[in-house]
């Protein structure tokens, strides 16, 4: 009887352990290789408890120490190797299927500053691009991969040359990176992300692919290639753990939590300072190629519907489930990387072996939260506490009560209604504001009257278009919503709630300049973010004066991700007993 139990529960937790895929996100530099490649190691040596220090301090205190102690021990024990896939290796591999000349002009037609052509016609033909026999001997594969018109199948004999396939595009793709970092240290990034954006326009990589109209099924043919891969793994290994390196494109992301139970986005983040340091130590980036990158990766560009094209990688941090901190000030150490790995691929094989931090609970509060808000812009969750993480206000960006949300507004009520409580005199009276309005009515209207969709608007940005408003565009004060952390402050003061002095914010985004002056007033010693918000609230207000308060970047489960890795999937007392 006793073995049958053990059978029952085993069972239980097989298919986690089985399947898993990670996919790796965060801004280049901030460690999502250093991550894949702990996890690919057949014996990632995670630390002790004692060598886990941040700034000399033990980075897991109290009872998360104990807590690390348990999570160590069960990922020794359990935990198998990972499989990397590498976006960058099948990058290449659409890169290989195209003709030396076609490459040629790509790569000249990516470039932001000129290049030593010659030097790049040599690589091309006498290179790792050149001489490499991977199109030859891999075609079939690369066709399966590529072209996405077939069902995905292995035959018996391609299913023995597939590992071998992509462990030689990764010796491709480094050999390729190196021979482009001898012409200029960041023309390797400036390719493949330029590949990436003509992959997610039009399926594929050309030089024109800028002034093409754009097919919208393509925004999933590079995540549909990586599927493949995954496709390909689980066919060959009983247990395929996978972590996908890396995904920098939110739609990319979606694809894989829409079809993947056991898909888990990770954020990688480090420290500014610390990441800038090693690009521009270890790679050579200059500060101004560092903040075209950034630029870049944050969804800053002028191509065509960069919205759905280009890398965003702040959109990926803001849904990520997962989110590590990696400091990067000693190069070499990477206990806090390993220690949290450690801690969330256990949970991950099996849900509830420890309760979630301080830290985590309230974050996720403040992450359920934001779900109430109106604003058709953005969601934002905020939970105020006392310095012992206990609650005392959530907020999240909304109107003031007795308002009407702008998601339950709508053009059609604005221009026909006239509706006193939900639409102010400045929007029924205005006619410069209401002609606005009606082009956009016009605009939507055909498209989206079929879908049954609420046709709702932001009123800041009609207001801050209009030609009167030259001078305020872009101007916060025009937003009809407080935001969540100024909600939150308020709620204190409405309902009589404790002193706030020496407590903690904790924010899905991160608090703007308006927001920052008032947690500084209030006395609050820590703000806790997930999403760094654009602007200059941390240099200007937060790091200046005698109390200035300690902005910590977030890390631990959030969201969906809360409750897979802390939901026991029976209660703990139970499962002991069925091994007795």
């Amino acid at each position: 009887m006793v073995n049958h139990n053990r059978e029952v529960v085993s069972s239980l937790f097989k298919e986690r352990s089985k399947f898993v895929v990670i996919g790796l996100t965060g801004r280049t530099g901030s460690g999502c290789t250093t991550a894949a490649n702990i996890l690919e190691n057949s014996n990632p040596n995670f630390p002790d408890l004692n060598s886990v220090q941040y700034k000399g301090k033990p980075f897991f205190e109290r009872l998360n120490g104990r807590r690390y102690e348990i999570l160590k021990n069960y990922a020794e024990r359990n935990i198998v190797q990972f499989y990397s896939i590498k976006v960058s290796d099948l990058i290449s591999a659409y890169l290989l299927s195209m003709e030396p000349q076609e490459l040629f002009l790509f790569i000249m037609g990516t470039l932001e500053s000129p290049i030593d052509s010659t030097k790049l016609i040599n690589i091309l033909e006498n290179g790792s691009y050149g001489k490499n026999k991977i199109k030859t001997k891999f075609a079939p594969i690369m066709s399966k991969l590529l072209d996405h018109e077939d069902k995905f199948t292995l035959l018996d004999k391609e299913k023995e040359k597939f590992i071998s396939f992509l462990r030689l595009m990764r010796k491709f793709t480094n050999d390729f990176k190196n021979d482009l970092r001898n012409i200029d240290n960041a023309l390797y990034v400036s390719v493949y992300q330029s590949a990436g954006n003509s992959i997610r326009k039009i399926g594929c990589i050309d030089k024109d692919y800028k002034s093409v109209d754009f097919m919208p099924a393509s925004v999933l043919h590079l995540p549909e290639t990586i599927n493949r891969v995954i496709k390909g793994i689980r066919s060959i290994k009983d247990k395929a753990l996978i972590v996908v390196d890396a995904i920098r494109n939110p739609y990319e992301a979606r694809f894989f939590k829409d079809r993947y139970s056991a898909f888990y986005l990770v954020s990688i983040n480090a420290p500014d300072d610390d990441r800038a340091a090693y690009l521009q130590n270890v790679h050579k980036f200059t500060s101004d190629k560092l903040r075209e990158i950034d630029d870049h990766e944050s969804g800053k560009t002028k191509i065509t519907h960069a919205d759905f094209i280009s890398q965003n990688v702040k959109q990926c941090i803001e849904i990520s489930d997962i989110h590590l901190f990696n400091p990067r000030g000693e190069l070499d150490n990477n206990n806090v990387l390993k220690a949290q790995l450690a801690w969330y691929v256990a949970l991950m094989l099996h849900p509830g072996l420890v309760s979630p931090t301080s830290m985590e609970r309230v974050m996720q509060i403040a992450y359920s939260a934001k779900s109430n808000s109106g604003c058709v812009s953005r969601q934002v969750g905020a939970v105020v506490t006392d310095a012992d993480f206990s609650v005392k206000a959530v907020g999240w960006n909304d109107v003031a009560k007795g308002q009407v949300p702008c998601s339950l507004r709508s053009l059609k009520g604005l221009m026909n209604d006239f509706d006193a409580i939900a639409y102010s005199k400045y929007e029924r009276t205005n006619s410069e504001f209401r002609l606005s309005a009606g082009k956009k009515l016009i605009k939507l209207a055909d498209a989206l009257e079929s879908s049954g969709q609420n046709l709702s608007y932001c009123f800041k940005d009609i207001r801050n278009g209009l030609g009167s408003s030259e001078r305020t565009r872009g101007n916060q004060v025009h937003t009809r919503s407080l935001h969540a952390e100024e909600n939150a402050f308020l709620q204190i003061v409405k309902y009589g709630g404790a002193a706030i002095e020496g407590g903690k914010l904790f924010t899905t985004a991160s608090p703007c300049e308006l927001c920052a002056k008032k947690a500084y007033q209030l006395g609050l010693k820590e703000i806790v973010f997930i999403d760094p918000y654009p602007g200059i609230a941390n240099d200007h207000i937060l790091e200046v004066g005698e109390n200035p308060p300690e902005l910590l970047q977030f890390y631990g489960a959030v969201g969906k991700g809360y409750h897979q890795l802390y939901d026991s999937v029976m209660p703990y007392k139970d499962e002991l007993a069925y091994m007795e």
